[in-house]
């Protein structure tokens, strides 16, 4: 058995397990209830719309001054469900080792790794409740499920300054994970233009992982609702809001785990042999290509306690979002 070559491939297992879920902790974060809150509602003639709704609510605080000033606001309380479909470039900065068996110990500063490329694609399911605590802002929590996957190529690896180097390695690599956490939106406007500022701290904690992962999401928007007749008879006027923003992420950059719960390759194999006398932990360090990227979105309010949105992500990173909300 070639403990040398044993090593090389290990250490490649190593670089890909840690940069599926630093883009993983990411992808489950984001969402977003893009609400008129503040906006004073008119007809389709610009005349002053009066609300559906009007009665005195516990929620939100100060929501019967806003109505006695002719604003129109939503239901306080909601629930949704979502989807979200990301792809992004992560850079891995280090990979290290570390070996429980005194043994293998001088390999720990021995086995140098140089990760290439790594995409990480990943999709999330998102369970949300919120409410309006005043007619500017709401706060919310999320609880959900995420499952991918990343792909890296292993540039180079050498063990113990050997010259003979395993190069150009692909491995792909399978992760789950669930998310949880809270976050706030605060809403204003102008007439019908409105402008949202969305912030939500969250955390995950993956299969392959030791511990949580955290993240911190910000999302500003600027957009302009449309005003439409009824699409059902009682339900008030049908609103369609589109806007523009970005998505600023900052994630957990270390991450640790046991080389043991990697799903391992077929080409990897003989990392097995090493694991009947050693656990073995890796220890990577890396960080998002990109921590921000551009956004466009829409929302259509079908009736007063349903609504659809929708909202893509492109330039640094891809992404595509849905989710049916109900409001009471």
């Amino acid at each position: 058995m070639n403990l040398t070559n044993t090593s090389k491939l290990l250490a490649a297992a190593l670089c890909f397990a840690a940069s599926s879920s630093y883009a993983d902790s990411e992808r489950p974060l984001f969402s977003l209830t893009m609400t008129e809150s503040g906006v004073q509602q008119t007809n389709n003639d610009g005349s002053l719309a009066g609300a559906t709704k009007s009665e005195s609510r516990i929620l939100p605080i100060w929501g019967n001054a806003a109505r006695a000033k002719g604003y129109d606001l939503p239901e306080p309380f909601g629930a949704s469900y979502s989807y979200m479909n990301l792809r992004q470039d992560i850079v891995v900065d280090s990979i290290k080792f570390e070996f429980t068996n005194p043994k293998y110990k001088a390999w720990e500063s021995g086995i140098t790794v140089n990760a290439g490329d790594t995409r990480e694609k990943s999709e999330t399911h998102m369970l949300k409740l919120d409410s309006w605590v005043l007619p500017f802002l709401n706060v919310y929590g999320v609880y959900g499920k995420t499952k991918g996957k990343s792909t890296t190529n292993i540039d180079n690896i050498v063990f113990m300054g050997d010259a003979d180097t395993y190069k150009n390695i692909p491995f792909e690599l399978n992760f789950k994970g669930k998310t949880f956490g809270g976050g706030a939106t605060l809403a204003g406007g102008y007439k019908q233009f409105f402008a949202t500022l969305d912030t939500n701290y969250t955390r995950t904690n993956l299969d392959i992982l030791d511990g949580d992962i955290s993240a911190l999401v910000i999302t500003p928007r600027v957009g302009y609702e449309f005003v439409f007749e009824p699409l059902l008879a009682g339900q008030g006027n049908t609103k369609v809001q589109v806007w523009v923003g970005a998505m600023y992420q900052d994630i957990t950059q270390r991450f640790k785990g046991n080389v043991s719960g990697l799903d391992l390759p077929p080409q990897l194999s003989l990392f097995k042999y090493i694991q009947h006398e050693t656990d073995i932990k890796f220890d990577v360090e890396q960080h998002l290509a990109h921590k921000w990227n551009n956004t466009l979105g829409a929302r259509i309010e079908v009736t007063r306690n349903f609504n659809i949105l929708s909202e893509v992500g492109f330039g640094n990173r891809n992404s595509f979002f849905i989710s049916g909300e109900f409001r009471f």
